[in-house]
């Protein structure tokens, strides 16, 4: 999976809402795709940029969700 892994892919995932509580966090995206942590850590940073999840707390909120 993760060669394929594009910054899409990820970014349709925290929009989803996976985890249904609102929160999004480098971690949990690293275990979700079991990519290093620098890439999600890249991954989080976009998201931020795109404001997708909020930028600061910890975890982020998400911002954006696909209903």
């Amino acid at each position: 999976m993760m060669s394929e892994l594009t910054y899409e892919t990820v970014r349709d995932w925290v929009m989803s809402n996976p985890l249904n509580d609102g929160n999004m966090s480098v971690f949990t995206i690293k275990r979700r795709f079991r990519i290093a942590h620098e890439r999600a850590e890249a991954a989080m940073e976009r998201l931020i940029e795109d404001d997708i999840v909020s930028a600061y707390g910890k975890p982020c909120k998400i911002l954006k969700i696909n209903k």
